[in-house]
């Protein structure tokens, strides 16, 4: 499996970001550790949130590709995950 990393983009006043924080932390757990997950507050790394066009939090991009905008259903980031993980092996 491979290493998958999770870029979280949050605000401090983000009502659906300790959800999605939340999601990422149980599959990580779920997919054994492979995951880094960097917490991106937007309000201090405008460039980056730019460079995505990332225009509302949450969103996750996953190994440098914008992947969702809002909290994704679990199904869908877990799959997104796997893939991820899949693809270099």
């Amino acid at each position: 499996m491979a290493e998958v990393y999770v870029e979280e983009f949050m605000s401090p006043g983000c009502v659906g970001c300790p959800a999605a924080k939340q999601m990422l932390k149980e599959l990580s757990e779920e997919l054994k550790g492979e995951i880094t997950i960097e917490e991106v507050d937007i309000t201090v790394d405008t460039t980056r949130a730019a460079q995505y066009g990332i225009m509302s939090v949450p969103a996750l991009a996953i190994n440098g590709e914008l992947k969702f905008m809002g909290v994704p259903k679990k199904k869908e980031l877990k799959k997104a995950l796997e893939e991820e993980a899949g693809r270099d092996e």
